[in-house]
């Protein structure tokens, strides 16, 4: 009577490997794991059955005990479907409720076991062959385990069928039925080797994902322990890219950190690498790279806790400097905008009271006198004038500034341009008594072009010009020259007046808009509308060149402007 003892050890074996499924199931929520643990339950009910039917010697219960080994390798099959994440067929369940009904139908009706046993033993072959070959040729696992995992499931799934027949023509199967159980635990224990197998793949697959996008990652990724001691167990590869010190000198200093940032920022950085940092708060800091470089940085990070206190810390770092200079741009934008707005209502104000005061005096008769009523016309024609120069400035400056300017750029000689400009001012700076000195480096320029919109650069060389002419005295000389650089890349046309130049604090706001240095214009000059140096260093920029200006209080001012010659 030792078998009943044994079954009943195996059925303790079988139900703990049952709990080991589901608490696997709990913790994955794979299907396939609960279809196995399903599995096992229904074979140790079959097994309490066996043991049942053999002390109580009731032979209905191996008739009833058939219909959980039906279970138990419907579970198993369902188990392979899922394994392979696969729609189970709803063929199997009704072919499994048809022979479940005729299963007790045979034991209410006391039909001959035969007739009972041998449709479940072909059901049972179909399901195992079943088995056999969705393992062959579904699932991934490797060749040796696939080949014991089928060995296995058609050694116990022929078991299970010689069983059923033996059952029907024998008494004794004592041996029979050990052998059936031996052969399912080791079912049993293949199958959960194959689980395990199984999960050791997907973590070294995740592990190796994770390296290649953290290593092939522009942004850095790191992983720091706080407990038991603080340290840099993980910092991928782009840190090298991104700072220029390689993870090797992270992971040989814990507080490393402080080496990459600005001490402005010490306070933030330690409260992001001790786990204290608030929450909802911004945390971009300049970051100095290894070659002497600074740029922004973000830290994305979170705060790993165990019972509440913090353990560990894993974030990314990735470069945000073009984000941050736009937004100081957008700032800045707004700023000047603001101040664009301030200038305007000003510029345009000034001239405005001038005309409404002077109409009013000649309405109500506070002018009367012809003389004085004709020098009225003209300042209010001034005044207007201006006006329209502010408007027509603004405009332009506008649209240089929003990329909406067309330019018309063609080929052009470059001596025979620089003719063209001199010839069309010759007769301004004549009529202002102005003499000029012109000196044209014929041998640098002949041959040379560039590609320019004369109109627009015509317009810069005006602006310079007539500049010039409102500070210098008459008699006095503006002298200009064309010619190019010592490298014969750049065409530079340069003009330098004899006026009181420009004071020191004032230059490295000459080029801004509606700024106007504070230096005495001839007299009768009138003063312009202060975008005239602003909408020629845009036009200037347009054309990838680079305009200046040198200045010493008393001697007078040269501008320079230059254009890149153009080589076929």
């Amino acid at each position: 009577m030792y078998l009943p003892s044994l079954i009943f050890t195996f059925i303790i074996l079988t139900l703990l490997m049952s709990f080991v499924y589901f608490y696997m199931f709990a913790r994955s929520q794979e299907r396939y794991i609960r279809y196995w643990g399903l599995c096992w339950v229904a074979y140790s009910l079959s097994l309490l059955l066996l043991i049942l039917s053999i002390n109580k010697n009731i032979p209905e219960l191996l008739e009833i005990r058939k219909i959980f080994d039906l279970a138990n390798i419907l579970f198993l099959l369902f188990g392979a479907y899922a394994f392979m994440h696969t729609q189970i067929p709803t063929y199997w369940y009704r072919f499994s409720l048809y022979l479940t009904m005729w299963l007790l139908l045979g034991v209410y009706y006391d039909f001959d076991h035969l007739s009972i046993y041998l449709p479940m033993s072909m059901y049972q072959t179909i399901v195992t062959a079943m088995i056999s070959f969705i393992v062959y040729k579904y699932w991934s696992i490797p060749p040796f385990e696939k080949g014991l995992s089928i060995s296995v499931f058609i050694l116990w799934g022929a078991g299970k069928a010689v069983l059923s027949i033996f059952e029907t023509f024998y008494q004794d199967l004592s041996t029979l039925y050990l052998t059936e159980i031996i052969f399912s635990n080791i079912l049993n224990f293949s199958i959960f080797i194959i689980y395990l197998q199984k999960t050791k793949d997907e973590v070294k697959m995740a592990d190796r994902l994770y390296r290649i996008i953290a290593e092939n990652a522009t942004d850095v990724i790191f992983y720091y322990a706080l407990k038991p001691q603080p340290v840099f167990t993980y910092v991928s590869p782009s840190v090298e890219t991104l700072t220029g010190y390689t993870p090797e000198e992270f992971y040989q200093n814990p507080r490393f950190y402080f080496e990459i940032v600005s001490p402005d920022h010490f306070d933030e950085v330690r409260s992001i690498f001790d786990g204290s940092l608030s929450p909802n708060r911004e945390n971009i800091f300049l970051i100095n790279h290894k070659n002497d470089s600074v740029f922004w940085g973000e830290f994305n990070i979170s705060v790993i806790r165990k019972e509440g206190i913090p353990i560990a810390v894993e974030g990314i770092i990735r470069d945000v400097t073009r984000m941050k200079n736009a937004e100081i741009q957008l700032k800045s934008a707004k700023q000047s905008r603001d101040l664009l707005l301030s200038y305007i209502s000003h510029e345009l104000k000034t001239p405005i009271t001038a005309i409404l005061g002077y109409i009013n005096a000649l309405n109500d008769g506070t002018i009367s006198d012809p003389d004085e009523k004709t020098s009225a016309m003209e300042i209010i024609s001034s005044k207007a004038l201006l006006l329209e120069h502010l408007i027509a400035d603004l405009f332009q400056l506008s649209k240089l500034e929003s990329n909406q300017f067309s330019f018309n750029f063609m080929h052009l000689s470059a001596l025979d341009f620089s003719r063209q400009m001199i010839e069309q001012h010759l007769l301004d700076m004549k009529s202002a008594e102005i003499k000029p000195l012109i000196h044209t480096d014929i041998p640098a320029l002949q041959g040379k072009n560039i590609i320019a919109d004369p109109k627009r650069i015509d317009q810069v060389f005006s602006n310079i010009i007539y500049n010039a002419i409102k500070y210098t005295k008459p008699k006095d000389k503006i002298k200009i020259t064309f010619g190019t650089d010592p490298f014969a890349r750049n065409y530079i046309v340069t003009i330098t007046d004899s006026g009181a130049g420009i004071p020191k604090e004032d230059l490295p706001y000459i080029f801004d808009r509606f700024f106007k240095a504070h230096t005495p214009t001839r007299s009768g000059i009138q003063l312009g509308s202060g975008l005239g140096l602003t909408i020629s260093k845009e036009i200037i920029n347009a054309h990838k060149g680079s305009i200046s200006v040198k200045s010493h209080p008393g001697k007078g001012s040269t501008f320079t402007f230059s254009i890149p010659l153009y080589y076929d």
